[in-house]
């Protein structure tokens, strides 16, 4: 696979491995321990499987191996535990299917061995990383300091387009967010929609997407192809990109509510926002918009229509901030989750609203004020009471 960055050409993927064309990583064996590996390697079969094979001898028999594997930094390892007969002389082979994963393209994975003998020797291997890489087209690459860009079969000023949207995305993110990021986010653009399918899962591939972020990998991959309108690719980059940021911005359990992540996502896919208010506006009008309290529904809806509308609902809540607290008010806004994911508790300290108000001051913002919104119930206390339980019949019997 050659890969092109500023008019040079690289030969393979220089990563932390090479990949060649037959996706083989191969790492160096371990010396004369009294288990000793013989031959540890990956290959990757893109977009189907990662075979991953160990041969290893022992002075005693070895007794257990189980292999350890990881898809992204963020993910726990899931552990392979091996079947096989016990031996001096063991190889194990681990074909992993990713026709059910949601793993993109050029995923980093992380693996390593452990081995046990009869004697209770102990022997874990190294951690080892590579790409889940497809080396199947002729990618070509734009990067800056950040975003990296990666594409093939497009038109060079196509594709010059796309990464200033990419950059411009990202800028609007920085700044509504106050801060950059420490990875640089990978954008891959398929220009064919066999293509985009392939790696995808079969439990998620559906054909009006076009565009998807996965949590973790800091890696969109998004479809676009000449007969594409242009405004449907230039929001389906900044939107995707805008889950990446967001994703990296928020760690553990911090977090926005789905509703205000979609909203967000909207909002930076121009941040003119001129469609969206357009759409709210008019629901204002006809006395159909999504209540606040609601939204975390709607944006679970089957109903397509009442989808769209609390995407946009969304986006016109960061319209509304910015314009009325500014910048600030919105780096601050955005900050105050990494401490709560109570929307409630968010516009209280930063606003000095309740939820209830600053709701009827975001319909009178739209241009359509009312006297009240729907609030929600307060929690009751629960007195929890317990029956004794019969010292003569246990518990479930």
């Amino acid at each position: 696979m050659d890969v092109v960055r500023a008019g040079s050409v690289w030969k393979g993927i220089v990563v932390l491995l090479v990949i060649a064309a037959g996706g083989l990583y191969v790492a160096p064996v371990h010396g004369q321990d009294p288990i000793r590996v013989t031959n540890d390697r990956v290959s990757v079969r893109y977009p189907s499987a990662i075979n991953f094979v160990l041969n290893a001898i022992a002075d005693n028999e070895i007794t257990d191996a189980r292999l350890f594997w990881q898809a992204g930094p963020a993910s726990a390892f899931t552990v392979q535990v091996m079947s096989f007969q016990p031996s001096s002389r063991v190889a194990l082979q681990y074909p992993l299917s990713t026709r059910f994963l949601s793993l993109p393209p050029f995923a980093r994975i992380t693996y390593r061995w452990l081995l046990r003998d009869s004697a209770g020797n102990e022997l874990t291997t190294e951690n080892r990383t590579f790409e889940y890489a497809d080396t199947q087209r002729p990618w070509q690459e734009m990067a800056n300091e950040r975003i990296r860009l990666l594409w093939y079969d497009l038109d060079p000023d196509l594709a010059t387009s796309l990464f200033s949207i990419a950059d411009q995305a990202y800028l609007r993110m920085q700044d509504a967010f106050g801060v950059e990021l420490s990875r640089q986010p990978m954008i891959l653009i398929y220009s064919d929609q066999a293509h985009f399918a392939a790696f995808q899962s079969m439990m998620n591939n559906l054909e009006y997407v076009v565009g998807r972020y996965f949590p973790g990998h800091n890696i969109t991959v998004n479809l676009v192809t000449p007969e594409m309108p242009p405004e449907l690719y230039q929001d389906t980059i900044a939107h995707e990109l805008s889950h990446l940021y967001s994703d990296n911005f928020y760690v553990g359990y911090a977090r926005l509510p789905l509703w205000l992540e979609e909203g967000l996502a909207t909002f930076n896919e121009t941040q003119d926002g001129v469609e969206e208010l357009r759409e709210v506006r008019r629901a204002a009008a006809r006395d159909r918009l999504v209540a606040l309290i609601d939204l975390p529904g709607a944006i679970r809806s089957r109903n397509i229509a009442t989808v769209n509308l609390a995407y946009a609902e969304g986006a016109t809540i960061f319209q509304y901030i910015q314009d009325t607290w500014g910048q600030e008010g919105l780096v601050r806004f955005l900050n105050a989750f990494r401490r709560t994911t109570s929307f409630s508790d968010v516009v209280q300290m930063q606003f000095g609203l309740t939820m209830a108000e600053f709701e009827m001051a975001w319909r009178a913002w739209l241009g359509y004020p009312v006297d009240h919104v729907p609030e929600l119930m307060p929690t009751p206390t629960m007195v929890p009471f317990f029956f004794p339980t019969p010292t003569f019949m246990a518990p479930g019997a």
